[in-house]
């Protein structure tokens, strides 16, 4: 009996504190994504206005310009998307599970418009890499030519692998609340 109580048996963990650890735990990762966002654009921005501004063509002016926008439309979403859950707080259970169920609500929506922004970001790049590379304005230059498009790949499958990554730890954190949710009503 000594070392059973030495070793210590493990406090029972009711659903409830389980479900406000499971809150508590989303409220810190949706902070860090707003405050990524908003650090991300403060970055952003600035080059990217300098760039309009400095552009030497038309089509690179737009090309900045409409990453501008989609920097600022990001954002904003981001915003109007995580407002109303950040500072919701719950004082029973069931308030607990509303939360928790807009939450993730809420993250599938923002990994559904992050394929957008992706989509959006490799069009504008796109054109813009072709202008740079295919519009007579400097010379053919084939080393160019491979680093723009190889980047413009692995910054691309880099953005997919951590989409599909986060979409699958969204289908894994659905089922574990679920899985919390079903314990409850028991």
């Amino acid at each position: 009996w000594r070392k059973e109580w030495q070793a210590g048996s493990p406090r029972d963990v009711t659903t409830e504190e389980q479900i406000r650890r499971y809150v508590k735990r989303r409220s810190g990762l949706l902070w860090s994504f707003f405050v990524a966002d908003f650090v991300i654009a403060g970055i952003a921005l600035p080059v990217l206005v300098y760039l309009a501004v400095a552009a030497r063509s038309d089509i690179e002016r737009l090309s900045m310009l409409s990453l501008v926008v989609i920097t600022v439309a990001t954002v904003g979403f981001g915003w109007w998307n995580w407002s109303g859950v950040l500072r919701s707080s719950a004082a029973t259970t069931a308030q607990y599970l509303a939360v928790s169920e807009e939450r993730l609500r809420r993250m599938r929506l923002a990994w559904r418009i992050g394929w957008l922004v992706l989509s959006a970001q490799l069009a504008v790049f796109t054109i813009w890499i072709w202008e740079q590379l295919y519009s007579g304005r400097l010379p053919y230059n084939a080393g160019a030519e491979r680093f723009a498009w190889s980047m413009l790949g692995g910054v691309t499958i880099a953005a997919v692998i951590a989409l599909i990554i986060y979409g699958r730890w969204i289908r894994r954190d659905t089922k574990r609340f679920e899985a919390l949710r079903r314990e409850l009503d028991s």
